[in-house]
């Protein structure tokens, strides 16, 4: 990769400039808002001079909402080869997308899973993204040049790509970031949280974000899938009431008062069910629920792959010219791992394939040049989606 766009200058788009622009690469840098452009620039993180000749990728680090329309309005003027964005959600902007008549064959939805602790360009670090899972959620129609662009980009930030169904991130998001955030919040208005006993030794209320404005679009934008989690959750919240309402006090209005007698109650408990009794088939019931989690049977594993580990040059155009190798093999990549060298020279890209064609795809790597070797035989692996989180 040599030349790259970012369009938006905030932390992520930022972040991703400076790492780009450390492993050599020409960044070019666009903001309605040119402060913050201002700022992005003077922390080195690129030019503000538009391009000379399209870059080879073309970074949207704007809302959810304004991705297909930023996306359309770039892809009519030609402003890049190919094109990404970071936005925390996947499924609707790429829906947008298709309903705005977007070329979705150089387009690959993205997602690095950091969590920056401000925003804005301030905020930024070159090595944010490093060693994070990135979220790519490439369609039927992306095409191969696009998506090798992109898994270069997220090379080059030293970040993990991790390929995944938009519908599949935007749930997993949903149940793992976004819905401990909306009860973080609802909790936030309880005075309780606020005493100081609450600050001795607890997590803040609030996720390390400064404005809930962002979170709101990406709630907004996923609604579906954080209903469907706040409705099993409901459930489940009422399910644990019923089970301690029997335990609760009949002096604070609610339950039978297990675990309270009269003296009436004391005088015959030799020809009644005793409370420890009473109480028994509750407990039960109270047990079962705490179990339940713990019963629960671990993610459905893929299915099994097999594992080609091969040598890469720490160089532009170098992971790029090995997917498009293994495209021209007519094999199809389920999942990749690149892992750097320490001196930053040499890393190694692990290609997880169908079992039966790693073998294969070793052999004809090697025939091309690259120093390539089967690492694992068709393991059965947990789902890698749950680094996601």
């Amino acid at each position: 990769m040599r030349s790259a766009l970012i369009v938006g200058t905030g932390c992520v788009g930022t972040s991703v400039a400076l790492a780009l622009r450390a492993a050599g690469v020409t960044v070019h840098l666009a903001d309605g808002d040119r402060n913050a452009l201002r700022v992005a620039v003077s922390l080195g993180a690129g030019s503000a001079e538009p391009p000379a000749a399209p870059p080879d990728v073309a970074v949207l680090d704007v809302p959810p909402d304004d991705v297909a329309p930023t996306l359309g309005r770039l892809q009519k003027t030609g402003a890049a080869r190919s094109y990404t964005d970071v936005a925390g959600i996947k499924l609707r902007p790429q829906r947008e997308a298709l309903r705005a008549s977007c070329d979705m064959t150089r387009y690959v939805g993205g997602h690095p899973m950091a969590e920056p602790e401000h925003a804005g360009a301030l905020a930024a670090r070159e090595d944010l993204l490093r060693d994070r899972p990135w979220a790519l959620t490439p369609t039927e129609a992306t095409g191969t040049r696009a998506l090798n662009d992109v898994l270069e980009l997220v090379a080059l930030c030293g970040a993990t790509p991790v390929l995944v169904d938009a519908a599949r991130h935007d749930d997993i998001v949903a149940r793992t970031i976004q819905l401990p955030y909306l009860l973080k919040e609802l909790m936030s208005e309880d005075a309780a949280v606020r005493h100081p006993l609450a600050d001795r030794g607890l997590p803040p209320a609030r996720p390390a974000h400064p404005a809930p404005e962002p979170w709101g679009a990406l709630l907004a934008g996923n609604a579906d899938a954080v209903l469907r989690h706040l409705g099993a959750l409901d459930a489940g919240i009422h399910e644990a009431m019923a089970a301690l309402e029997p335990f609760a006090s009949a002096e604070a209005g609610t339950g039978t008062g297990l675990g309270t007698e009269t003296e009436t109650e004391t005088e015959t408990e030799t020809e009644t069910e005793t409370d420890a009794e009473r109480a028994a088939p509750a407990l039960r019931r109270l047990h079962a629920l705490l179990a339940r989690g713990a019963e629960r049977p671990a993610p459905t594993p893929v299915r099994a792959v097999g594992t080609v580990a091969v040598t890469v040059r720490d160089a532009p155009g170098e992971l790029a010219r090995l997917f498009a190798d293994v495209a021209a093999e007519g094999v199809s990549v389920r999942d990749v791992a690149i892992e750097h060298g320490p001196d930053h020279l040499l890393g190694t890209a692990e290609l997880l394939v169908g079992p039966a064609l790693a073998a294969e795809l070793a052999a004809a790597l090697r025939a091309r040049g690259w120093p390539a070797r089967l690492a694992r035989s068709a393991p059965v692996r947990p789902d890698p989606l749950k680094e996601l989180t």
